[in-house]
């Protein structure tokens, strides 16, 4: 087994640890500790991965110097021997299940929120975080800190990794991208030094190579340092060149440090039409840079670099994976939100199961959920991800039920397949001719691409699970029940809602055009939410004069905060005009009469009128149903319309009732 990727799925090593396979689940917060001890819902989250098959895993961003160096309110903390005994547990748990794991350490410095800390942020200078349209997120001036401080801060890093080696961890991966305070002691623009620790690059990597050495005379040669480094930064604010980043992974390897996970970095506050959202990005986005420092090593060194490196970036596609690593690119291939969604992808992969493995869509709510709503980290394809204890137990039922599920989108899908795994007989009855609901008109849109796998998967899963599935069949409260089920999940979806606007029933539904209807080339989109906005961008790609009128002051506002800023940069970038706090008054057959915030009317042309006012539930079938059969369950978007995080997550613990 596993042959068909001999070098991903081959031992490696990394200075003196050995991992069974060159996999590694990189840090990714999921901002549930318990005021930042480990808590049961941590432990079973990184658990889960090492069942699942993961070789190394990176503990998400734990907290050096709280409360002033926290990120999120429920970042993990190991500044106090008193986090000692919860991540004792944590690391045991991980061993127990074959994976080895490094905790990721960190100060936020300038990123520090003082929402979230109560203080002003610190930081090698007084020089603000930027806002990055890729965080969301800009802050305000920090309090430069003295030499005494950077000191103090140096031996707290150290302290920190003693402490993770008495709690069992393999080693630390010291984390330097992003807006945390390594990344802002190496970038020129967020550190404006002239002292010991700026100016130029030697003297920029000193906060780094100190912390290093303490953490050597601390903890000894045989525990394993890791950096996750910023490779080369963009954007106005960028202060890290390709340059800086070769000399800073050659001061590492000469510092003795064992590996090297190499990112990328972005300062832009505006997005533009070459930005990609990760729905649409592409595979190992981050590998080639590793290449590029291996070999900056080697021409500073004139000799082969010693360091490990780790690249991926939408890496968990084990053929992309397998070349990275079979070509010497790279020597660990990191996978993040592909085990987010799918918690044993490896296991699947070595056992040549990979059609059974959930694909990340790339929608961005893991990450969204924490920093703009300071969630839980969630994810749209695991229902299990940020819920509670993160108990991912499925029960087999004590008594095998029949089970009939209406509607074959995620919601439906979802619960099916769950119920199918509790041993349960599951017939799923779809009024169309194919199994995926709304995710149909979700992929249309522009850069959309990583949605597209997901079909295949729900498909395959019926089939693996054993669900009876029936396309075009509509089903009527009488053939349900003379079935005679146990229970009845109805997931049927949704229907366009309409408004009372004379003229409204000229306009096209916005997913008839996201399907192939017709369209003039004078278009009038009717509502600016998310799916609004992004028929825009389907249409203005195809050379459309496009405007949409949106009723609120802010298009697409429900959208992830990345996706939405790329959405109206391409919209701008096309010449979509976006008519906000308008109302639509009246639509005929060649305008549309629209009405301004100050009450004016307006009149704009239109060939096609185009329909994005939201939808309704379509619940009539459960409506039927009610006080007729029990258990009746309503959920998706035939309850109420939401997000496929929502629909997935109803599909999955509806099913665990049953």
């Amino acid at each position: 087994m596993g042959n068909k990727y001999p070098n991903l799925m081959a031992k490696g090593t990394i200075g003196k640890l050995e991992t069974r396979n060159r996999t590694v689940m990189c840090a990714m917060g999921i901002n549930q500790s318990d005021h930042g001890f480990v808590n049961q819902a941590v432990i079973n989250h990184y658990a889960q991965r090492a069942k699942g098959g993961i070789g190394l895993i990176m503990i998400e961003v734990t907290c050096v110097d709280s409360p002033v160096g926290l990120n999120t309110a429920n970042m993990l903390v190991i500044d106090d021997d008193k986090y000692i005994p919860g991540m004792t547990k944590l690391a045991s748990a991980i061993h127990d299940n074959g994976a080895k794991c490094l905790l990721q350490i960190s100060h936020t410095g300038r990123g520090s929120r003082r929402k979230i800390t109560g203080h002003q942020p610190v930081g090698p200078s007084a020089v603000a975080m930027p806002y990055s349209f890729m965080m969301g997120l800009g802050n305000e001036e920090p309090r430069e800190l003295t030499i005494e401080e950077i000191k103090e801060i140096e031996n707290k890093y150290a302290n920190a990794a003693l402490r993770a080696k008495k709690a069992g961890f393999d080693g630390i991966e010291l984390h330097s991208v992003g807006y945390y305070m390594g990344q802002q002691f190496l970038s020129s623009t967020a550190n404006v030094r002239t002292d010991e620790y700026g100016g130029n690059p030697e003297n920029r990597v000193r906060f780094h190579l100190n912390i290093i050495k303490k953490m050597k005379e601390l903890c000894g040669d045989d525990f394993t340092i890791a950096v996750k480094l910023s490779a080369v930064e963009m954007g106005e604010d960028a202060g890290i060149t390709m340059e800086d980043g070769m000399y800073y992974a050659k001061r590492f390897q000469d510092a003795g440090v064992d590996a090297i996970e190499v990112l990328a970095g972005t300062w832009k506050k505006e997005a533009s039409m070459e930005d990609v959202p990760d729905s649409g990005a592409g595979k190992g986005q981050a590998i080639g840079l590793c290449a590029a420092l291996k070999m900056g090593i080697e021409k500073m060194t004139g000799e082969p670099a010693k360091i490990k490196f780790i690249g991926g970036g939408r890496a968990q596609d084990p053929a992309v994976a397998e070349n990275a690593l079979a070509t010497g690119q790279c020597d660990y291939i990191f996978i993040g939100k592909g085990v987010l969604a799918q918690p044993d992808l490896v296991n699947l992969i070595v056992e040549g199961r990979e059609d059974e493995i959930r694909p990340c869509i790339g929608c961005g709510v893991c990450i969204d959920s924490q920093l703009q709503e300071g969630a839980r980290g969630r994810c749209s394809g695991n229902a299990v991800m940020g819920h509670e204890d993160n108990d991912y137990t499925i029960e087999k039922a004590k008594t095998p039920k029949q089970i009939v599920v209406a509607g074959g989108g995620v919601a439906g899908v979802e619960a099916a397949r769950i119920a199918a795994l509790r041993g349960h007989h599951v017939r799923l009855f779809e009024k169309s001719d194919k199994i995926g609901g709304q995710i149909f008109h979700a992929m249309a849109p522009p850069h959309k691409g990583n949605m597209k796998p997901l079909i295949t998967y729900l498909e395959n899963q019926l089939k693996i699970h054993g669900v009876e599935v029936h396309l075009n069949a509509e089903l009527t409260p009488e053939q349900i029940l003379d079935m005679k089920p146990d229970a009845v999940i109805c997931a049927t979806g949704v229907i366009p809602a309409t408004l009372p606007i004379p003229g409204f029933e000229i306009a096209v539904q916005s997913k008839d055009i996201l399907t192939g209807a017709e369209c003039g080339d004078q278009a009038v989109i009717i509502g600016g939410g998310s799916v609004g906005c992004e028929t825009a961008e389907y249409l203005a790609e195809k050379g459309k004069k496009v405007t949409v009128i949106e009723l609120l002051d802010t298009p697409a506002e429900k959208m992830v905060n990345v996706a939405r800023t790329i959405l109206l940069s391409h919209l701008k970038g096309y010449g979509v005009q976006i008519l906000t706090s308008c109302k639509c008054k009246e639509i005929t057959e060649t305008m549309v009469i629209y009405e301004d915030k100050e009450g004016k009317n307006h009149t704009l042309p239109a060939d096609t009128v185009i329909a994005a006012t939201g939808d309704k539930p379509s619940d009539t079938l459960y409506q039927q149903l009610k006080g007729k059969i029990a258990p009746l369950y309503n959920i998706g978007d035939s309850a109420a319309p939401d997000s496929i995080a929502t629909a997935v997550s109803q599909g999955y613990y509806t099913a665990l009732k049953l």
